[in-house]
Formats: C-alpha cells, structure tokens, sequence
C-alpha cells in the first residue's frame, strides 16, 4: 500500500507516541534527574522559578528552562508522579524529530521517503531514546537548537521572510540556551555553521545585516537574563558558582582525544549503517544527493572533532552528533532501499543481513 507524503508526519507522531509517551514511570529518577525534579518542587514549593534552588541551597549550575517546564507539568498532574516530571523530555523530543523531518525535507529538499527515513532513524538511536524518557537537560538544549538551525539555514539560503527566520532563529537559539548554557552553540550550531560555509558557501549578507542583528540580539537577550538576574540577586553564590563551573570542562572526567571516536555506535541499533555511512568513498557514487550528504557528513565529523577537544568527556555528551549523524545515515538506507534488489556484491549486502 502507498502511503501518501501527507501522512509522513503522522507516522512520525505516532511512532514518537510510541516510543517515548508509554510507562515513563518504570525507570527510578536517576541523579541527574534528582537534581533537576528537586529543584522543580522547591520552584513549587518555595516560589524560586528566579533564583532557583535544590535542598534550599542555591542551584545556578544550569539554566532553569527544562526545569520550569517540569515544574509545571507536575503542578499539572502532581508533583509526586514521575511521568509527569519526565513529559516534557518525551514532548520536546517528539519536537525535535518533527524538526529532523521538516529541515531533510524542506531545507535539504530530500526526498520525503529519505526524510522519514532520517527522522525514525533518529527517534530510535539510543540516546535519543534514552534522553527522551529521561527528565534531563540535553535534549532541551539540542531540541531547540535544532530550531534555530532549521529557520537559520532558511536565511541563509532564501532572501524571503528574512526578519521572521532571523527572529525565530534567536528565539531558538535562546531557548537552547535557556536549557544548558552554549552547549548546544559549540557542539551542534557551531559544527552546522562549518558544514555550511563549506559546502553551500556563504552568500553576501551585506543587504541583510539588520535582520542578521535582530536574531543576535533576541538570541543574547534569551541568553543572557537569567544570568543577569541571579546575578544582581545573589551575585557573590552566583559569581563562586561560575567560577566552579569554568573550569570544569577542564578538570573533571578528562579523557583522551580519541575518547569519542566510537561515537557511532551510540546510535544503538544504527551502528552498522551508521558507520558505513562515514565511508565517503564507498558512498559519494551511490547517494541520491551528493551536496547533501557531504554537508551531512562535515557536520557530524566536525561535531565529534569540536567535541573531542573539550577535556572533559562524558558518552551522553555525544547527543548532539547524533542529529546530524541521523541524517548522514539516511543517504545509506535510501540507497539501499532503492537499490538492494539488484545488489550481487556479497560486501554490500553482508553489513545488512548482519545488522538487520
């Protein structure tokens, strides 16, 4: 049976119900969790959606978005349910597959069956899966992120509806922000902006800087209350808070430079497709779109590479390669599906029989 592209967007909602929505109470609150649920019921309890707190003690580690918003879904449903504190990860990462499929098919101009492709192969990589049932702040971040580059890109690319792209991009960007400081900035937006210059190029933007302005300053107002905020509120905790943070990246879990280099494999049950999907040289010849797959391909390896220069290094940190490495693994399972029937080369056909 053809299924309509129409319909596309309802077999990804569907599958994110799925995959996300169901028993998010069976897990036990781990100590990521703990801390942000902690502080969510003292925002509750005590009033602190500013100057947030955990066990009455100042907490200004991470920004307070995701935490505002588990914070009222339990005053929504009950402080005491667990799946209440957890739904807005399930809800921001339905967001953020949606995104996966509208920036293949809309900015990418992928074709829609490759873009469905992209987006399920995201929805079911591990930590994407892991992360969307878990009440943390990374999804948040890579989630909004997303955003900004998917209406960024739009600028970037199209004269039209410059000052809406531009402003939406900065209140995405903002919102990432807003959910785990510039993480998201150097692991996802910054590796997208290199991908980009390299293979589209930039265009001149001298008729465009003041719609390129406006999303600079939506995107640092966003930014930057919060921390102003607590820092004239509770400026001398704020101020040892920073400091303690600063050179964390630098002192904790430090690990070598090749600490990541397995990071395909954090794609869980895409391992193998996403590894052969790095293979440029076996690839360049068989994609349907081969601009789009290099800029896929830069965008991942320069996310790992950014990421590996950071001492500090964590597996969960990977997340945010897991979007762009998504999309990269798309191009090899479109060219299978439109290809395999006549595949004789047993080298081709193993790595699927193998994984699949």
């Amino acid at each position: 049976m053809k299924i309509s592209e129409k319909h596309y967007s309802y077999i990804l909602l569907a599958a994110c119900l799925l995959l996300f929505f169901p028993h998010l109470d069976v897990l036990y609150a781990n100590i990521m969790e703990a801390r942000n649920f902690n502080t969510a019921r003292e925002m509750l309890e005590h009033n602190n959606w500013v100057l947030t707190t955990m066990n009455g003690e100042a907490r200004y580690e991470k920004p307070p978005l995701p935490t505002w918003l588990a914070a009222l879904s339990a005053a929504l449903f009950g402080i005491t349910k667990l799946w209440a504190l957890r739904l807005p990860s399930a809800i921001i990462s339905t967001v953020l597959v949606l995104f996966s499929f509208s920036f293949s098919r809309k900015r990418l101009q992928l074709s829609a069956k490759q873009s469905l492709y992209a987006s399920l192969i995201l929805a079911t990589s591990f930590y994407i899966l892991f992360s969307g049932r878990n009440g943390t702040w990374d999804i948040f971040a890579h989630a909004f992120m997303l955003g900004g580059i998917y209406f960024l890109f739009q600028f970037f690319s199209s004269t039209k509806h410059k000052y809406r792209n531009t402003a939406l991009a900065g209140l995405f960007i903002g919102l990432s922000f807003m959910s785990k400081g510039p993480v998201s900035h150097f692991a996802l937006l910054l590796p997208f902006l290199i991908a980009y210059i390299w293979v589209f190029k930039l265009r001149t933007y001298k008729t465009r800087i003041v719609s390129f302005t406006l999303m600079i300053l939506i995107a640092l107002g966003l930014s930057s209350w919060w921390a102003l905020a607590i820092y004239f509120g509770d400026s001398d905790t704020a101020t040892a808070i920073a400091d303690k943070e600063a050179t964390a990246w630098a002192n904790r879990n430090t690990r070598p430079f090749y600490y990541y280099w397995s990071f395909f494999t954090q794609s869980g049950i895409w391992t193998i497709p996403a590894f052969v999907s790095l293979l440029y040289p076996y690839l360049k010849t068989r994609v349907a779109n081969l601009k789009a797959y290099r800029f896929s391909l830069i965008w991942t390896l320069a996310a790992v590479v950014l990421l590996s220069c950071i001492p500090e290094k964590k597996s969960r940190y990977l997340l945010p390669v897991l979007i762009p490495l998504a999309l990269n693994t798309s191009f090899y399972i479109e060219y299978l599906v439109r290809r395999f029937s006549v595949l004789k080369d047993k080298r081709e056909t193993f790595p699927v029989f193998f994984n699949f």
